[in-house]
């Protein structure tokens, strides 16, 4: 056979070859195609490469044709990466001949690096905080009862008992509220109002994505700097930036410049560093700014990729009673005038109407307007507030009123500067006797000396004040009040105050004040003194010209964060009274507080108790607490008790016998880190989360819930008809059940048990095996181990 073959594979190879041949004398013929020519496929080629534009990587990974020794990219990717459309021709462009334009191919890292214009990168604007807006704040149902009883008792035998409460309402749609106090006299002769004195009862309904209130009832008008509030009962809506703390209203400086390569930036405000952030090449503005306010100097530090820094001095001025352009403000407020605020619970006057209104024009203009409403009363004004530069801000506002058939015109002007060394303000105001607006509406109409109003506006007022920072010397502040009335008379009063820090954090405080009406001095002098984590001294000495002369000293121990007790007590020697001594004794639990002590003079005395707290209603459970002002939480979890809880990663207590723990003092708004501690829960316990990050609505609660539920599981120990471990690797297969494994010693781990398990185990090897057990009640919650179960084949 070997021998015979040689020769038939002389002819096939001839035969080959005169075929070769004559294919290629032949055109025409079905015959395969050449090979590829390596020339050829060097010359034309598609990538796909990242684009780097100025050293900056695009992130866009684009086809890149090679043809003839040239890059051919899409217009349209060019576009994406930040190329302008207006230097690029349409379809496929190729950036090798593009003018002002090298391209270089980087094989090792698949890149296509373009180098372009400065001008042609658009500007890029770069945040030092984050602009992301917060979540929206959460909300439950429930009701809420803060409460104060106070009594006291006089050395003349008066017994004197008042209850404070605010009662709270709140669900979905917004918060219902109301507050006031009874007071009662248990003896002696107390000629004050006795029995329930309403003060407000309001619904509100916030909607923060705009910052807008609806309140209906006893609300309080809105007012401008050179305008006055009323009480009014009736609906009031407007903006309400408080809703959003993260929202700077004011206008922040933005600095702007070109980076030539990719930098990082620092930002130092007068001296101290704010914060970092990363420049890509191209023209560039930093915006969003820590917050800052009045004059100051900003120091950019930039830093490229070879290490190398330039500094930039940058010198602004920031006032927060601008807006921001665009930005506006008010509040519009109708309803009837409220009459004897905390004296008649229901007494309301004539209905009038009341509007005010800001507008951020530029970042240095800003618009106001006010108008007040009523049967015969017609008010009107404008105003603005103009920076001028980096020196200050002015106000000023013209006011025309119509009341009664008299008019008259009110005019506002000041100017306002600071520094981190020192800060000026002055602030003026001229008025007519003919001037009127709601605060003077439901008074006496006359103004003749025979029959003069129970209420007056200024004829003029006149205000400056000054403060100097000197370092390790102190603080100086400095104030002078000139009002005049329109009878005359005529009111001024000089403040001088000197502060200091000492050693050991004490601290000295020297005032001084005159009035010229009086036309002497007030003097006073203190120095404080810690001793210790919570103790502290106090010395003070002032005169007067009434009292004369009084020496005190104080001591007092301060309430631990977590409750406990506090004290203070505190004497004085006065030189034309007898002896004056306050005392008095704290505490605090998570519940309530308690306090109570003594004051007056050594044979005038006068004592007294206080007791503070909270009810909660909510998901169906009464809660105690101290004093809620804002929002509150409460945690659950799912009716564990004794579990941890901890609030801003601090613990505040446990879960009580039902799996509840109410954390008051919530600051609304703010997103807040609830978590709880699992490391004592039964092993067997299931949960989704530990933390979360919950924001809450103003005058609010809501329910953290942690759900947990008690898992069936144990470890199942499996054994052969021989009585050896199932082989590592076997799988353990229930119905509606994914596998599980098989480990050493024939252990698996099954979840979601229920009082009978059937089972099928396969081995490594393809043998089948079943068994079935019952599952054991676990009340102490505790890790099973079961088995072990003989699996026999076939059943």
């Amino acid at each position: 056979m070997v021998v015979r073959s040689r020769p038939l594979s002389g002819i096939v190879m001839s035969l080959l070859l005169s075929c070769a041949s004559l294919c290629r004398a032949m055109p025409g013929d079905d015959t395969l195609p050449p090979p590829p020519d390596a020339r050829v496929i060097g010359e034309q080629a598609v990538f796909h490469l990242t684009l780097t534009i100025n050293h900056y990587d695009t992130g866009l990974v684009v086809p890149v044709i090679r043809r003839d020794n040239a890059f051919y990219v899409a217009s349209g990717d060019l576009q994406r990466a930040g190329i302008p459309a207006e230097h690029l021709p349409a379809g496929e462009v190729n950036v090798s001949q593009l003018a002002q334009v090298k391209a270089d191919y980087d094989s090792s890292g698949q890149r296509l690096l373009l180098s372009t214009p400065r001008d042609w990168l658009p500007e890029r604007r770069v945040t030092f905080n984050d602009e992301t807006p917060p979540e929206g704040a959460r909300h439950g149902s429930g009701a809420l009862l803060n409460y104060d009883f106070y009594t006291r008792r006089d050395d003349d035998g008066d017994v004197q008992a008042s209850l404070w409460h605010e009662l709270r309402f709140f669900s979905d749609p917004g918060t219902l509220s109301s507050n006031g106090y009874f007071r009662r006299s248990l003896s002696g002769d107390d000629d004050r109002q006795a029995g329930y004195v309403r003060y407000d009862t309001v619904f509100t309904a916030t909607h923060e994505e705009d910052a807008t209130r609806w309140q209906v009832g006893d609300v309080i008008s809105d007012a401008l700097s050179w305008s006055t509030s009323v009480r009014v009962g009736g609906l009031s809506w407007g903006r309400d930036f408080s809703l959003r703390p993260d929202l700077v209203t004011w206008p922040l400086p933005t600095f702007s410049g070109e980076a030539a390569v990719p930098t990082a930036v620092d930002l130092f405000i007068n001296g101290y560093r704010t914060g970092s952030t990363s420049l890509q090449p191209g023209p560039f503005t930093l915006t969003n700014l820590p917050w800052i306010n009045g004059a100051g100097e900003a120091v950019l530090v930039t830093r490229d990729a070879l290490g190398r820094q330039v500094s930039t001095t940058l010198p602004f001025y920031v006032a927060s009673s601008l807006l921001r352009p665009g930005i506006s403000d008010g509040a519009v407020t109708l309803g009837a005038l409220r009459r004897n605020y905390g004296i008649d619970n229901v007494d309301y006057g004539p209905m009038v109407g009341s509007a005010t209104w800001r507008h951020g024009v530029t970042e240095a203009l800003t618009l106001e307007a006010h108008g007040e409403g009523a049967a015969s009363l017609a008010l009107g004004g404008g105003g603005a507030l103009v920076k001028l530069g980096r020196f200050g801000v002015v106000n000023g506002a013209w006011t025309e009123s119509r009341m009664r058939g008299e008019g008259g015109h009110q005019l506002d002007w000041g100017y306002q500067y600071s520094t981190t060394a020192y800060s000026l303000a002055t602030q003026h105001s001229r008025r007519e006797r003919g001037f009127g607006n709601l605060a003077l509406y439901d008074q006496t109409t006359s103004v003749d000396q025979r029959d003069p109003p129970l209420v007056s506006l200024s004829q003029r007022s006149d205000r400056y004040s000054l403060s100097f920072s000197m370092g390790t010397l102190g603080n100086i502040g400095a104030a002078w009040i000139d009002i005049r009335s329109f009878d005359a008379q005529k009111t001024g009063l000089l403040n001088l105050s000197w502060s200091r820090g000492l050693w050991g954090g004490s601290s000295i405080y020297l005032a001084a004040s005159r009035d010229d009406a009086q036309g002497d001095w007030t003097l006073a002098m203190s120095l404080q003194i810690p001793l210790g984590e919570r103790d502290s001294a106090a010395v003070s000495i002032e005169r007067t010209p009434d009292a004369g002369q009084t020496q005190r000293i104080n001591y007092s121990h301060a309430m631990p964060s977590d409750g406990g007790f506090r004290w203070d007590l505190a004497w004085a020697r006065q030189s034309q009274a007898r002896s004056y001594q306050q005392g008095t004794l704290g505490w605090r639990n998570g519940s309530v507080e308690l306090q109570g002590g003594g004051y007056g003079e050594s044979d005038a005395m006068t004592w007294w108790g206080e007791a503070m707290g909270a009810l909660v209603l909510m998901d169906g459970q009464l809660f105690t607490a101290n004093k809620i002002n804002d929002a509150f939480a409460v945690v659950s979890t799912g009716g564990h008790p004794g579990v941890p809880v901890n609030y801003e990663n601090q613990p505040v207590g446990k879960t009580n016998a039902q799996g509840y723990l109410l954390i008051s003092g919530v600051s609304a708004y703010y997103p807040a880190s609830y978590s709880i501690n699992t490391l004592n829960l039964p092993a067997d316990t299931r949960l989704k989360e530990s933390e979360r990050r919950v924001a809450l609505r103003r005058q609010s609660g809501y329910l953290v819930d942690f759900p947990m539920t008690q898992a069936r599981v144990a470890s199942v120990i499996l054994h052969d008809e021989n009585g050896r471990p199932l082989p590592v690797a076997s799988q353990v297969s229930r119905a509606q059940h994914p596998p599980a494994v098989v480990g050493y010693d024939g252990i698996v781990w099954l979840e979601e048990l229920a009082e009978v398990n059937p089972l099928q185990a396969t081995t490594p090897d393809g043998r089948r095996c079943r068994t079935s057990f019952t599952l054991p009640a676990n009340p102490q919650h505790r890790l099973q181990t079961l088995g072990p179960f003989t699996c026999r084949s076939g059943g």
